[in-house]
């Protein structure tokens, strides 16, 4: 996995709610957007290219972003991340429902990138009916984190839709894990 990936996630998120805590919300999504397009210079100059999900993450950027810029309402970023979690528990529906569960699509496609003492362990019988059922369960567990976050991006402050967009996923991403095994 791409490290920077979550930096291209985090940096800007952390400058938006700096900026947006303190009331200048056109500073925040400004600098929020500058900080993504850095990011995405660095990965491109130091790692020698832009991934598809960097690319699709900074156009999801610009397009909540300049959403919340032209009605001056930070709802519309808010719930970036609430259309992420619905459109992939849509994609891990269509995937589970086409008999193709997505955990063992990407364990088979990326298996190179596993230890190989994971790889081994993964492939075996009874782990490869954990990764169907976190497929399954992650389909509920993403919806669970975009309902949360639409929760708490309508009702309260900006530091709370941060906690709740990355704490609440890794709670989901928990409990989806230990119900899977």
């Amino acid at each position: 996995m791409d490290w920077s990936i979550l930096l291209i996630d985090l940096v800007p998120v952390l400058i938006f709610v700096v900026f947006d805590s303190l009331g200048k919300l056109k500073y925040a999504l400004i600098g929020a957007l500058l900080a993504a397009a850095v990011e995405l210079f660095y990965s491109y100059f130091l790692l020698g290219g832009i991934d598809e999900l960097s690319l699709i993450y900074v156009s999801l950027f610009l397009l909540f972003g300049g959403l919340s810029y032209k009605f001056n309402d930070p709802i519309f970023f808010k719930f970036k991340p609430v259309v992420i979690s619905t459109v992939s528990a849509l994609i891990f529906l269509v995937a589970y429902i086409g008999g193709n569960p997505l955990l063992v699509v990407l364990m088979e496609r990326y298996a190179e990138l596993l230890p190989p003492w994971a790889h081994a362990q993964l492939s075996q019988p009874p782990w490869h009916q954990v990764l169907v059922r976190m497929s399954f369960y992650m389909i509920f567990g993403l919806l669970a984190h975009a309902a949360l976050i639409a929760w708490v991006a309508l009702r309260y402050n900006t530091w709370w839709w941060l906690v709740a967009r990355n704490v609440g996923f890794i709670l989901i991403s928990f409990l989806v894990t230990a119900l899977s095994v």
